[in-house]
């Protein structure tokens, strides 16, 4: 699925002030394929107003590096970039000569791969020399010998304004660690059946360390780092609706929607919210499908969990609707609320159009499960065109699945039976997971790792998004592959 552009707080506003302190050294390790190379070129696109950048690769010639990388072109050209290989030819004197410009690897002994890099270094000055791979450039050189050259390139680096990253694929036998002034980790991390990049920051000289642990993603070729919004502030615009294809309600949100394809009439939508996720993200995901229905002139009935006021449901729907849109809305209030103080509240919020909610909107429960059903079935009568899917919304985050559980089956028979959708939000934690996953088409869950919300479809396939809170004059969000 195409994606437009996602701006997330990334690897800037991490690196930017470890440049500005004209620190000399990086190492970058981790297995083969976890971005290695793409996070150093990241990084040399950081500083490239600083430095005059050069990648020496045992991997890569620069042709091959903008087949995968084509963004490059803006911070390397062929000059800039040495591709060392051991696949030499040799003239008739017997001198070597390189095809495609190549190094000699066979002739980088400790003296030749000194010299080079003295030569860049001096020369250059002010030099961003990416080292790709140091194990491969230096394998051949005994350990004591090599642990001599690495503070000596050091030492040139930093009487000449360079910066040198090396990039290492065995930290084992790594002896950089110490001496460099900044150490990052990349690794893959397992959660919940779910592999997650991560970053972690090992070392940064000089420089607070506010996030030591970051998750990554290396979408469209590039290396980003993720975190979440807790909050967006909005300035109250009319919700635009998302349209909807034939057989289908939108999720109100085109991210979403791309990736599901909409949500299938008849179909039993479960959002399962881990104890780490932040509830506001909840929240939103699913007032977008609420609030693109009756946007789109079809209906909603929205069930309020146990200790749930009915203004946080009604505040990221009311003001981005027109007074005309809230005859199409019924919501149902908690027993475990105060309805005179409920009511009250109703009158904080006004449509787009500056038109008080009417209180019919608002009925109140009953403790009693035979009362609150027909309650229910009352306000679906009222409300249900055949003609039109409508959205049934509840949220039983804080209900055990006994308590519930005649109320959910019935619900979902009504929903499959009239081309409806239901749209549960359930706890990790409670016993109504489990089986609500059963009754399931579409199952989501939300949950945050490393200051990231993320959202992962578990349910009609499995893949993971980094989630993101924006300010589209309503309450919008981005969803970006965590590949």
């Amino acid at each position: 699925m195409m994606m437009e552009k996602i701006v997330w707080n990334g690897l800037d506003e991490v690196f930017r002030p470890f440049f500005e302190k004209n620190q000399v050294s990086m190492l970058i390790r981790g297995l083969p394929g976890a971005g290695k190379t793409t996070l150093a070129l990241e990084l040399m696109n950081i500083a490239k107003y600083r430095y005059n950048c050069i990648y020496i690769s045992t991997r890569v010639s620069y042709s091959k590096l903008k087949e995968q990388l084509p963004w490059v072109e803006s911070i390397l050209d062929e000059s800039s970039v040495l591709y060392i290989s051991d696949r030499t030819a040799r003239d008739g004197n017997g001198d070597a000569r390189s095809k495609n410009s190549m190094l000699d690897l066979r002739l980088s002994t400790a003296d030749n791969l000194l010299n080079m890099l003295m030569d860049i270094l001096i020369n250059k000055r002010r030099a961003f020399i990416v080292l790709d791979s140091w194990d491969s450039l230096a394998k051949e050189i005994p350990l004591d010998e090599r642990m001599k050259m690495e503070k000596t390139m050091l030492a040139i680096a930093d009487a000449n304004d360079g910066m040198l990253v090396f990039i290492s694929e065995e930290p084992e036998r790594n002896t950089l660690a110490y001496l460099v002034d900044c150490v990052v980790t990349l690794n893959v991390e397992e959660y919940d059946g779910v592999w997650l990049r991560k970053m972690r920051i090992d070392k940064m000289r000089g420089m607070p360390i506010k996030r030591n642990k970051m998750v990554y993603t290396l979408h469209n070729g590039r290396f980003i780092l993720t975190s979440s919004n807790a909050n967006v502030s909005y300035v109250s615009e009319l919700f635009q609706p998302v349209p909807s294809k034939q057989g289908y309600i939108s999720t109100g949100n085109k991210y979403l929607d791309g990736i599901l394809g909409g949500i299938k009439t008849g179909s039993v939508v479960m959002l399962e919210v881990d104890g780490s996720a932040n509830m506001n993200y909840a929240r939103i995901l699913t007032s977008n499908i609420i609030l693109n229905n009756v946007r789109s002139n079809r209906e909603a009935i929205v069930s309020c969990g146990k200790d749930e006021p009915v203004i946080k449901v009604l505040n990221k729907i009311v003001p981005y609707c027109l007074s005309y849109d809230l005859n199409r809305l019924i919501v149902l209030a908690s027993p475990a609320m105060d309805a005179e103080q409920e009511f009250n509240r109703l009158h904080e919020l006004v449509t787009y159009d500056k038109s008080n909610v009417p209180e019919d909107i608002v009925i109140h429960t009953s403790n009693d499960p035979t009362e609150s059903t027909a309650l229910f079935i009352d306000s679906y009568i009222r409300l249900k065109d055949y003609s039109r899917s409508m959205v049934i919304a509840g949220n039983l985050i804080w209900n055990e699945f006994d308590e519930v559980k005649n109320r959910l089956l019935y619900t979902a028979k009504i929903a499959r039976n009239n081309d409806d959708v239901l749209l549960l939000t359930v706890s990790s934690c409670g016993s109504i997971a489990e089986n609500a996953s059963i009754l399931a088409d579409v199952h989501l869950k939300l949950w945050e790792c490393n200051d990231t919300q993320i959202l992962t479809i578990k349910k009609p396939f499995k893949s993971v998004y980094a989630m993101n809170l924006v300010g589209n004059g309503y309450p919008s969000y981005t969803l970006l592959p965590l590949l």
